[in-house]
């Protein structure tokens, strides 16, 4: 098996997308369609935790950091 960043990478396409979704989402640069806009709030959720799971990292990376 070969190590590489896949899981990073998962992980910053998900920040990206969910980042991209909450700026349009506050300032509307494109329109969203009406199925998108009925699970928002599931969106909201995922985007949260996504969030949560970013500071959790940011605290377990200060530990490796001299």
């Amino acid at each position: 098996m070969v190590r590489g960043g896949g899981g990073k990478t998962l992980f910053f396409v998900l920040y990206l997308l969910f980042g991209l979704y909450f700026i349009n989402f506050g300032f509307n640069f494109i329109k969203i369609p009406a199925f998108i806009s009925g699970i928002d709030k599931w969106i909201i959720l995922l985007g949260g935790i996504l969030l949560i799971i970013g500071g959790i990292n940011y605290l377990r990376l200060k530990k490796y950091v001299p």
